[in-house]
């Protein structure tokens, strides 16, 4: 038996930068979107030979932001990979995405090329918390997302949230928490905030 590989596609573009983030993400170059696809195929095709004593059990698309790199590219993305090395039938496969750069048309197109797990970036249920840390959403539309992932066949639906944020109390993170649960998803995230040097925050 061949032993196991996971993979993870880094996808460096972002629609604008949150005020906490220290990824390597880019905001307003979606310009270099064609010449990044174009490397990163050209780079899964040199490492073929170097997975093909492996089995794919997990690929991972994260970023950045991969539902604003867009889901005909991801989709491109994994069907080479698929070509090139031994991605198991079971393997689980994840985007992450983010409310306000997602829909049914993309979920769907993802869910039928075989992506089987979607992380969505909610980080708060406070509409004037994820303006103050400059989310680009709301939770409602953080909400409709979820809906939409469930109408496009994903079981699998892990969420994203942050606590310790500017103003947000032990109350406020519990009503977060009870909200979220009321949504049902399979899996939940939860990260401390960590102000780094040379963010906005």
């Amino acid at each position: 038996m061949r032993p196991r590989l996971g993979i993870y596609i880094h996808i460096p573009f972002c629609a604008s930068k949150c005020s906490y983030c220290d990824f390597y993400s880019l905001a307003g170059c979606d310009h270099l979107m064609p010449e990044y696809q174009a490397a990163l195929l050209a780079h899964i095709d040199e490492s073929a030979h170097s997975i093909k004593n492996y089995e794919v059990d997990s690929i991972y698309f994260g970023g950045g932001t991969p539902s604003f790199y867009g889901a005909d590219r991801i989709v491109r993305i994994l069907d080479l990979l698929k070509l090139n090395g031994n991605v198991r039938l079971d393997s689980e496969i994840s985007v992450e995405c983010n409310p306000d750069s997602v829909s049914y048309n993309a979920l769907k197109l993802m869910r039928d090329e075989g992506v089987n797990r979607i992380s969505i970036g909610v980080q708060a249920t406070d509409n004037n918390l994820l303006k103050l840390i400059g989310r680009r959403h709301s939770f409602q539309q953080a909400q409709k997302a979820f809906r939409e992932a469930r109408r496009a066949g994903f079981d699998n639906i892990s969420i994203d949230l942050m606590y310790g944020l500017p103003s947000q109390t032990k109350r406020d993170w519990a009503d977060t928490l009870a909200q979220i649960v009321e949504m049902h998803p399979e899996h939940v995230s939860c990260y401390g905030l960590k102000l780094e040097p040379g963010t906005k925050m």
